[in-house]
């Protein structure tokens, strides 16, 4: 019966993942709007096929956010989702594969804000030139836009990073669990 219950809470706990993964990424793109509106208005609302979006921004940008993320969330839980069957139960299964998540999250959130503020340390009109084939044609301010270009790379980087973080946390957290 306990395996039931976990491949329920691992069915579960897939569908959340992709609903939190898309909430960040609504979240993330928010933050990202506020550097650069172009980022969207120039690029993301014609690389996702949405014109509707240039009428109401802001939520032009939570929809991209969303489609952009969720299922980055389902492929990191994908990975880390099996690693809750090592739990003896389904509530220590829920507990870790939660934090291990919420790591993921932390960490990804946390690489793309040093993405950002490496745009500002790194990116300028000196060194604007290095970075021409990122900007889109139109772009009135392509400093802004390079800096979130690079938020938005650094927060996939963090993905994958936090990825292996959550791993690293899930077989931690198993052999604690063993010891007792």
């Amino acid at each position: 019966m306990r395996k039931i219950h976990k491949i329920g809470v691992f069915f579960i706990m897939l569908f959340a993942a992709a609903v939190i993964a898309a909430i960040y990424g609504m979240l993330h793109d928010q933050i990202s709007y506020t550097f650069s509106e172009e980022y969207f208005t120039k690029f993301k609302f014609k690389q996702f096929l949405i014109p509707w979006a240039y009428d109401s921004p802001r939520m032009g940008a939570c929809y991209v956010g969303a489609l952009a993320t969720w299922w980055m969330g389902v492929l990191v839980y994908l990975v880390l989702g099996p690693f809750g069957f090592l739990f003896s139960s389904p509530r220590e299964m829920v507990m870790h594969l939660g934090k291990s998540f919420l790591i993921v999250i932390l960490v990804a959130f946390i690489t793309g804000i040093f993405g950002l503020i490496y745009g500002y340390y790194h990116v300028s009109e000196d060194t604007l030139n290095q970075y021409t084939n990122w900007i889109w044609p139109g772009v009135e301010k392509p400093i802004q836009f390079v800096r979130v270009g690079l938020m938005h790379n650094a927060s996939y980087l963090g993905g994958a990073t936090g990825l292996a973080s959550g791993i690293l946390y899930l077989l931690i957290a198993k052999r604690k669990c063993s010891k007792q």
